[in-house]
């Protein structure tokens, strides 16, 4: 099981689908034990800052080698084969929990 905030390697596919790229990805769904796939969220290393992203450390925690930013807005079903390389910590995603729901247009829970 991937317990919400776990962070995954896995083949993240391209837009337009044409593709895919082997990078981190934080899970952003619960229950998975329940079913037989994940939703999480683009991961890249090309420092940005927008409204609808939010950094994240290297750290032994979350095994990323570089800082990193979570794209909010780029998510994915994912197969249960990607691998778990480590964790966000859990004062990220409660601070970050507003932008993330305020991009799909949800109030908070």
């Amino acid at each position: 099981m991937f317990a919400f905030g776990s962070i995954v390697l896995t083949r993240f596919p391209f837009t337009d689908l044409s593709g895919a790229k082997r990078r981190p990805a934080p899970v952003v769904s619960r229950d998975n034990q329940r079913r037989s796939d994940l939703v999480g969220c683009f991961i890249t290393s090309t420092p940005r800052a927008e409204p609808d992203m939010a950094s994240l450390a290297a750290t032994p925690e979350t095994s990323l080698k570089v800082p990193s930013v979570v794209r909010f807005d780029k998510l994915a079903t994912l197969d249960r084969s990607a691998g778990k390389i480590g964790d966000a910590p859990a004062e990220w995603l409660a601070y970050h929990r507003t932008t993330f729901f305020a991009f799909f247009g949800f109030g908070q829970p």
